[in-house]
């Protein structure tokens, strides 16, 4: 490759933003300084959040997601300063067991023999296999989530609690809702006459392959988010109504009883502890990245089940993706569209939700940035003449070489943003 190619390279991956995959697309373009037009080909960036499919463009999306949670707790983007010192709750609300799993417990073990005298054959189950695991597993053992016997963990049931996740939710913050009027002596309708609630939600896949949501709820005035909270409305209130509600909430499933959160239920204060905001706002951003067991095979749908079979190793991940598979053709689970979320384990939510008013918006951030960027812009597109032309870079290895800028970009940022934290804080200057 000689100097020129060399360079060109460069600049390709540069302007697509170290993107791994990026688009490519034609047109035509109007210089801003002489008022020219030329055909052009452009390498725009994918936008994938997922790490695993493009490492920039998910570092961007992962930063987007932390500026969504930071500002809904303390302010900024266009969201009043005055919410960090409203009543706000750090939830995380999980699944019921659908079959024994090995995992770590507090101590160390994994799933332990029952403290009970028990009856003859009573420590193994119906298909021959033990009920408890001596084993003290380590972080990251490919044990970890799997069935102590896949034959009696109920598939069906986890991916129909993965489908019906969401609606589980909505059901409890509208039951919170309900609580809070009731106790301002209100109907549900006029609560937001003095009170409102919001919240933002981030949803995680257990290793067991069940989604469960961790949620920041914060409670507001009337009307404007900066409004101050109603005396009656304190943190104590919020917590209790918030546990009750969880506990109360449930929702319908064919065929199935009623399914309801699962007992292990952590509801922290936010407000205790200002250092906690960035703590809160980085663990959330972080999973928005992710893709099911953070694997290539499941990024991406499923377009038939020999694609599942080959592709996927693990049997109980094969098994969940199956599952859903096989379900879509039952008619009353075809709202669902499970074959669309196979590789989701049945999950047909959105990764991060939130209430139109806790922060600001994805697309807030993007045009903010797209806006800046504009002011650096030597050529504006003319809108209408682009077309897609495929995906990728011209020569092989871009990809490769745009990962490999990503890399040395954010170590440098992190870097410099520790070194900064480092420095010590400038004296005030006695006035003479």
């Amino acid at each position: 490759m000689n100097l020129d190619e060399r360079l060109r390279t460069l600049r390709e991956v540069e302007l697509a933003g170290n993107c791994s995959h990026p688009i490519r697309l034609s047109g035509e373009m109007v210089n801003l300084a002489t008022g020219e037009v030329a055909r052009s080909s452009l390498r725009i960036s994918c936008k994938d959040r997922r790490h695993v499919v493009c490492p920039s463009c998910s570092y961007l999306y992962r930063t987007d997601a932390w500026i969504l949670v930071s500002t809904g707790l303390v302010g900024g983007k266009g969201t009043p300063e005055e919410v960090s010192t409203h009543p706000r709750l750090f939830i995380t609300v999980t699944a019921p067991s659908f079959g024994s799993v090995h995992t770590i417990k507090a101590r160390g073990g994994c799933v332990g023999r029952s403290t009970k005298v028990p009856e003859e054959g009573s420590e193994f189950c119906a298909h021959g296999r033990a009920k408890s695991c001596p084993v003290r597993h380590e972080e990251g053992s490919p044990q970890l989530g799997r069935p102590l016997c896949a034959e009696c963990f109920d598939y069906e049931g986890a991916v129909l609690w993965n489908a019906n996740a969401s609606k589980l939710w909505n059901n409890t913050i509208q039951t919170i809702r309900r609580a809070l009027a009731e106790a301002a002596g209100l109907n549900q309708r006029n609560l937001k006459s003095v009170a409102q609630v919001h919240y933002l939600k981030v949803a995680e896949l257990q290793r067991r392959g069940l989604v469960h949501f961790h949620v920041v709820l914060r409670a507001d005035g009337p009307g404007d988010p900066g409004e101050p909270v109603p005396s009656w409305l304190s943190i104590e209130l919020l917590r209790r109504v918030v546990r009750q509600s969880i506990r109360k909430s449930s929702v319908v499933v064919p065929d199935r009883e009623d399914y309801r959160w699962g007992q292990l239920l952590d509801v922290q204060d936010l407000g205790t502890q200002s250092e906690d905001t960035g703590a809160v706002a980085s663990y959330l951003a972080k999973y928005v990245t992710k893709t099911t067991e953070g694997s290539t095979e499941l990024a991406h749908r499923f377009t038939s089940r020999r694609q599942i079979v080959s592709l996927v190793d693990d049997p109980h991940v094969r098994r969940l993706v199956l599952t859903s598979w096989n379900l879509a053709r039952r008619p009353e689970f075809e709202p669902f569209h499970l074959r669309d979320h196979a590789h989701t384990f049945g999950f047909t939510g959105l990764p991060i939700t939130k209430s139109r008013s806790y922060s600001t918006t994805f697309a807030a951030l993007r045009s903010s940035r797209a806006t800046f960027m504009a002011v650096r812009n030597e050529s504006d597109p003319i809108e209408g003449s682009f077309r897609y032309e495929g995906r990728g870079y011209d020569n092989p290895r871009s990809a490769e070489l745009a990962e490999v800028f990503f890399t040395m970009r954010r170590d440098l940022r992190q870097e410099a943003a520790q070194a900064r934290r480092k420095a010590p804080k400038p004296q005030p200057v006695d006035s003479p």
